[in-house]
């Protein structure tokens, strides 16, 4: 203990000098940008300013391209919430309940508990980092084949929960998305559906597909409406109220210590990411909830949830990417080749060798979670003014950044076609209650769900079940997969029972 509290004091030595906190302030202000603009991911802005590290050193290096990843999360959340276009694919289940909060005229409250989720899961995160972080690694690493398999089955349960008012419709949804999700080349090498064009063959992009579900289909709802929020007056923008949901979280300290614990773990975790951790979160948050019907109307746990766990999943994939040298998620992997630039190598050898360095890398990222709050309350406040601007001067400016942001992931214009595709699936769905969030758990998970499948019976053959069922971690989750598909059933035979009680 007295060791680790001496490296503490050590990283805070560290970064306790103007040009760390310089790197902290500018990672974190650039990270916010790229999250606000749809496509433009924290991965891609850090492999643009890798260069940049070259001439910095590596502690200096290493804060500034973390506090990017970090804030990235933040950035996202803002547009989710007041415009219903998530920056980023973690903030995807965020628009459920955020959005909706902002037509009901409370957008500042909504933002503040997401940036209040945000920042104390963080918070939790990187100090857990300081602590447990070779027990959550090597926990981590027992996460084979099948347990990521029965992970995304596990994500697939969320399909359930999902459409309150016409389940059927969420499940038609989602797995259409599970079938979008298949597309491409398998894990056994064999091409698959790609109707003979050579961009489907890595499978349909995740980027251009959450922007046209989301960015496309709500700038041609936008199209009939003057402003944002239809029918009611603007929302009179008040820094108080934004504090004040900051706060507010700790009335739902159960949603959002679970999420945080899920997010960690989830991060940890190579191949999941954020986007998982988020909707797995708020499935499973409505699930227990005692008013499970109040998720997607504005109910604060909907947004508590997926914030805890899409900033928390940033600290688990750090522990897997210094720990283990395996990165926990796409951004991490760019970050481990910007440590490869500084000479350093990831892994048990580098957390032998390094542990000061990476001690002061965690406490700078503790210090720019400080930071990402107050700037993100900062822009908040003044990114609530966007409700007053009239649509036919919002719709453009959407247009540009989607377009752009779009076409910079491969340099393609079949992406911004495949987009502009999405967003016409997109409007139709919502015009025919649909909902749009379970496609994309279908898209984010398919991948996943079908190349661990593949592996498992590739590696296993005809045990693969019994193989599943003789790990104690897949049968842990399998239990609470069983679980999660059980508690809605039971709950409906309740509601039932009482229906008759009362008659």
């Amino acid at each position: 203990m007295n060791t680790i509290v001496g490296l503490i004091l050590n990283g805070l030595k560290m970064t306790y000098s103007f040009s760390v906190i310089f790197w902290i302030i500018s990672g974190t202000f650039l990270g916010l940008v790229v999250g606000i603009i749809p496509g433009f991911q924290s991965a891609m802005a850090i492999a643009i300013l890798l260069p940049i590290t070259i001439f910095i050193g590596p502690f200096e290096s290493m804060v500034f391209l973390i506090s990017i990843y970090i804030a990235d999360i933040y950035g996202g959340s803002m547009t989710a919430i007041i415009i219903n276009i998530p920056g980023t694919g973690s903030s995807a289940a965020t628009t459920l309940d955020g959005y909706t909060m902002t037509q009901k005229g409370e957008c500042a409250r909504a933002l503040g508990l997401s940036f209040g989720s945000s920042f104390f899961s963080g918070i939790i995160a990187y100090i857990l980092m300081l602590f447990v972080m070779f027990p959550i690694a090597k926990f981590a690493i027992m996460f084979g084949s099948p347990e990521i398999f029965l992970l995304g089955l596990w994500g697939v349960t969320v399909l359930a929960s999902i459409g309150s008012n016409n389940m059927i419709k969420a499940l038609l949804a989602g797995f259409f998305g599970l079938a979008i999700g298949t597309i491409g080349m398998t894990a056994t090498g064999e091409w698959r559906a790609h109707f003979g064009s050579i961009y489907l063959v890595e499978g349909v992009n995740f980027i251009p597909a959450i922007i046209g579900l989301y960015a496309v289909s709500e700038i041609m709802s936008m199209a009939t409406r003057k402003f944002i929020v239809r029918d009611r007056l603007p929302e009179i923008p008040k820094i108080r109220n934004i504090i004040k949901g900051i706060f507010e979280i700790f009335k739902y300290y159960g949603v959002f210590l679970r999420s945080t614990i899920i997010g960690i773990i989830i991060g940890a975790i190579p191949a999941v990411g954020g986007s998982v951790a988020s909707l797995l979160t708020y499935g499973e948050a409505k699930k227990i909830d005692h008013n499970p019907e109040l998720f997607g109307t504005g109910y604060p746990p909907g947004i508590v949830a997926p914030e805890s766990a899409n900033n928390a999943c940033t600290g688990g994939a750090l522990i897997t990417t210094f720990s283990l040298g395996i990165p926990g998620s796409t951004t991490a992997a760019v970050l481990v080749g910007a440590l490869m630039i500084q000479g350093l190598t990831p892994g048990p050898q580098f957390l032998r060798e390094q542990i000061s360095l990476i001690h002061a890398i965690i406490v700078a990222a503790i210090i720019a979670q400080c930071f990402m709050l107050l700037f993100s309350i900062i822009i908040g406040y003044k990114a609530v003014g966007i409700l007053n601007i009239s649509t036919k001067y919002l719709i453009p400016i959407i247009s540009v950044f989607c377009v752009t942001g779009t076409y910079a992931i491969r340099n393609t214009m079949f992406d911004v076609y495949l987009m502009i595709a999405c967003g016409l699936l997109g409007w139709l769905m919502k015009r025919n209650d649909y909902p749009l969030v379970a496609v994309i758990i279908g898209i984010v998970l398919g991948p996943i769900i079908d190349k661990e499948f593949i592996r498992t019976v590739t590696i296993y053959r005809d045990y693969w079940f019994l193989q599943i069922l003789s790990r104690p971690i897949s049968l842990i989750v399998l239990l609470l997969i069983i679980i999660s598909l059980s508690t809605p059933l039971i709950r409906s035979i309740k509601l039932k029972r009482k229906k008759l009680i009362q008659n």
